[in-house]
């Protein structure tokens, strides 16, 4: 069975409202209103039934669905990626942590052997 869209639903609503209106003047009158608010609850409820199974659909689909796969893979591609990019960084900053050092211990041996000669 096929659902049935929130426009059709509401083109179905909307033709027996009509109808009842068209039909609730041949007799006295007196159930006209009630049944034109049962008419209308009916609408909103209907309308809002769809509205949620629509939307329900939609999150069954995104999460159980290849689009979900894709994202998940390219999630974990790109955490992948940027871990190796922190090691390199990690990497670097140990060479350069190292020929800091070295620097320094050239300059404070200059530093003294300066001394030493004045």
């Amino acid at each position: 069975m096929k659902t049935r869209t929130p426009w059709e639903t509401a083109i179905i609503c909307a033709a027996i409202v009509i109808v009842i209106g068209v039909v609730a003047p041949v007799g006295n009158g007196k159930w006209v209103v009630p049944v034109a608010v049962a008419s209308v609850a009916g609408l909103v409820i209907a309308l809002g039934y769809q509205y949620l199974a629509i939307k329900k659909r939609a999150q069954i689909e995104l999460t159980s669905g290849e689009q979900y796969r894709q994202l998940a893979e390219e999630y974990r591609r790109l955490s992948d990626l940027a871990i190796t990019v922190q090691e390199h960084v990690d990497l670097k900053l140990g060479e350069l942590s190292a020929q800091l050092d070295h620097q320094r211990e050239q300059m404070a041996s200059m530093h003294k052997i300066l001394k030493d000669v004045e």
